[in-house]
């Protein structure tokens, strides 16, 4: 018995025979039998009771405190609001105006969420004492993008000069001036777009048409920059997501990767030419990407009906239908004693359940209506369609036999008689006592599509095998 692997998906191959699929919908690749297979995905719950936050978001960040518990803040274009752990929304701060298109840029840095937008500058909220949302003295006015590394905030785009940055003294975002503090104006590589910190003293810095390395303790001076490319940057902050020392993100000719010390198309080949005519380049900069660690996956979301899903270590992609309006890492909330309403019977869970204290964030985002939620549910419809095969004449199909353990899998036939012609699709037939589906198809180009129904447990769908003569 021989199995034709699905593939991997890469929809900028063309042509009958290639060792790719068509299709990869509602599953991340994951080692398989024959290399590359596929694995189920969770599908994305609201959370129960969940109030909308206020607004289209526009950033959310987890923040975890001194003593373990964790504090959650988004974004709306007017807000800034915190999350309680009955997802419950209450303002932080009112009557911003951040411009259409512009996300609010978030940073933990000690006791404090900073935050910034360009219009309404450079604030620090204390996460341990609240004493509301204040804006930093000194700082570089209004900045459109914040992180930080080794201990010192750096600020983009500094009061209308997109080439303009600005870092802090170390441990000290209120000082801009003395202490090691510094700044710079980029003479190329266009505006200032965004930063990550990686790990070990060094952080990526983004431009429209540059890509550049802060290292700390690599000279006399407290930290240097060294170019790593030229005429290619980053869309949008939004794009950009860093984990254990790696860095994903856009630009207009597609996904990219900083890993191991060196810059890699990610998409090259594989989608960038579908991504340009499916999302368009002029669209790139509303992804909005979020690593999901537990699946070694990043996820871009799209837009409210679907995201795209690349695992770095299969380096392949998919694509993930969810209705979201934002995605991002959410930790649960915790709560205090004195924070509770009502009675004690009016509580859900013990006093003493781990829930009042806060998880880890994990992969999660907002709803259509702007409510939390998480990818908790059960597993997502999946379907994955074979490329077309050209076997030579007009063979009969009158056995398929998929390659997984999903018990409640049906397989499709689809048959065309030119590479000219659609396919024409024959019923899926449900798998037989031995996993065998029968079919009775023809076709000079032919193609096998397994379907699997959302909320079937499964782990694994590598292939298909198909015969001509019957089957037992």
């Amino acid at each position: 018995m021989t199995t034709t692997p699905w593939g991997a998906w890469r929809p900028d191959v063309g042509g009958p025979n290639k060792p790719y699929c068509d299709t990869a919908s509602g599953v991340v690749p994951q080692a398989g039998a024959q290399g590359l297979g596929y694995g189920p995905f969770p599908q994305f719950v609201t959370d129960s009771g969940a109030e909308a936050l206020s607004g289209e978001p526009r950033g959310v960040i987890s923040v975890q405190r001194f003593d373990g518990t964790w504090a959650v803040f988004a974004a709306t274009a007017t807000t800034i609001e915190t999350l309680d752990s009955a997802s419950q929304w209450s303002d932080v701060e009112t009557a911003r105006t951040t411009p259409d298109g512009d996300d609010v840029s978030f940073c933990h840095f000690g006791a404090y969420m900073l935050n910034t937008d360009t219009t309404s500058g450079l604030k620090a909220y204390n996460v341990e004492t609240p004493a509301g949302n204040n804006a930093v003295s000194g700082a570089p006015g209004n900045v459109r993008a914040i992180f930080s590394c080794s201990n010192v905030v750096f600020a983009l785009d500094c009061d209308g000069n997109n080439r303009r940055m600005e870092s802090s003294a170390r441990g000290d975002f209120t000082n801009w001036t003395t202490q090691g503090a510094d700044g710079k104006t980029f003479e190329d590589g266009g505006a200032l777009i965004g930063g990550r910190d990686l790990k070990n003293g060094v952080a990526l810095l983004m431009q429209e048409s540059a890509i550049r390395l802060i290292q700390f303790g690599a000279g006399a001076a407290l930290y240097g920059i060294t170019k790593l490319a030229d005429g290619r940057g980053c869309v949008a902050d939004r794009t950009l997501v860093a984990f254990d020392g790696m860095a994903f993100w856009w630009d207009l000719n597609g996904p990219w990767a900083f890993i191991g010390g060196s810059l890699r198309p990610i998409g090259a080949e594989k989608l960038s030419r579908w991504a340009e005519a499916n999302i368009g380049s002029a669209n790139y900069a509303t992804l909005q990407g979020v690593v999901d660690p537990t699946r070694n996956v990043v996820i871009w979301r799209v837009d409210s009906t679907y995201g795209l899903a690349y695992n770095w270590l299969a380096e392949e992609w998919s694509i993930l239908p969810m209705a979201t309006s934002a995605l991002s890492r959410i930790a649960t909330a915790g709560t205090t004693i004195d924070s509770l309403t009502g009675t004690i019977d009016d509580l859900t869970v013990t006093i003493d359940n781990r829930d009042w204290s806060g998880s880890a964030p994990v992969l999660a985002g907002l709803d259509t209506s702007y409510k939390t939620g998480k990818f908790t549910g059960a597993n997502m419809a999946a379907t994955l369609q074979s490329s077309l095969v050209t076997p030579g004449g007009e063979p009969l199909v009158s056995w398929v036999r998929p390659e997984s353990d999903a018990a409640g899998s049906s397989l499709a036939v689809g048959t065309a008689q030119s590479l000219a012609t659609s396919l024409t699709w024959k019923a899926g037939v449900a798998k037989g006592a031995h996993g065998w589906t029968q079919q009775r198809s023809r076709g000079r180009h032919l193609a096998f599509r397994e379907t699997i129904p959302a909320g079937a447990e499964w782990s694994y769908s590598n292939g298909y095998e198909v015969g001509g003569g019957p089957r037992a």
